[in-house]
């Protein structure tokens, strides 16, 4: 399917025709040897019981459980990135003067916000990533790591879509890493955010696919 037609009548045809004029919204697709990247889906995001969490994300929850169930069935690698300490000013940085309570309890020192539901989590083996900063690339060691598992291809999903799953989706295209978005693996407490955020990443640095469609990509390209 034509990637502008998708986007019919969530954007305007006038500014869909401004992408297809400019060129952009090809499809990249997966590669020689792909690996999960999970951002940041521990309790901090995805239980409501936390201040950083919207609404429940049930859909969210389940695609997170088959796309990970699947890369583990096929044998391929898995990461996840989670937020490093930040129980010192400095290790928060800028974060102290976006938010109003950076110094709250459940935000530096509540050790289940920063451990994932046991249906997805991280297994011996997998690797984690800790960073400080929106992007999973940013200051770490996550591009060096993939490349030493010989990896070209990214399937990204995670929290929150406008926030740390965009700024790892750029990050991971800078480094030339293809890149495929689980659209129902990925969420944001903003349903506005989400979906304008898709759109764009599908325009200029990625694929956003459906769940279906990618688990089918991999079984007939892995399987």
């Amino acid at each position: 399917m034509d990637k502008l037609e998708k986007w019919r009548g969530y954007v305007p045809d006038e500014e869909l025709e401004t992408y297809r004029k400019g060129g952009f919204a090809n499809r990249i697709g997966i590669g020689k040897r792909p690996a999960l990247v999970n951002i940041d889906t521990t309790h901090m995001f995805v239980d409501p019981s936390y201040s950083f969490c919207g609404a429940a994300m049930p859909e969210l929850i389940s695609a997170l459980d088959r796309i990970t169930a699947l890369f583990r069935k096929l044998n391929l690698p898995v990461y996840y990135s989670r937020r490093d300490d930040r129980s010192l000013p400095a290790y928060r940085g800028a974060w102290n003067l976006k938010l109003a309570k950076p110094d709250d309890v459940e935000f530096v020192a509540d050790p289940k916000a920063d451990e994932w539901p046991a249906s997805y989590g991280p297994q011996l083996g997998d690797r984690v990533i800790m960073k400080n900063k929106p992007s999973a690339f940013f200051g770490t060691m996550l591009a060096d790591f993939l490349r030493y598992d010989e990896v070209d291809t990214v399937i990204m999903v995670g929290i929150s879509t406008s926030g740390c799953v965009r700024a790892s989706a750029v990050d991971a295209f800078s480094h030339n890493f293809r890149i495929v978005l689980v659209e129902e693996a990925c969420g944001d407490r903003s349903a506005q955010a989400h979906k304008a955020n898709l759109f764009d990443l599908d325009m200029k640095f990625a694929d956003v696919e459906s769940l279906d469609d990618i688990c089918e990509e991999l079984q007939k390209k892995f399987g």
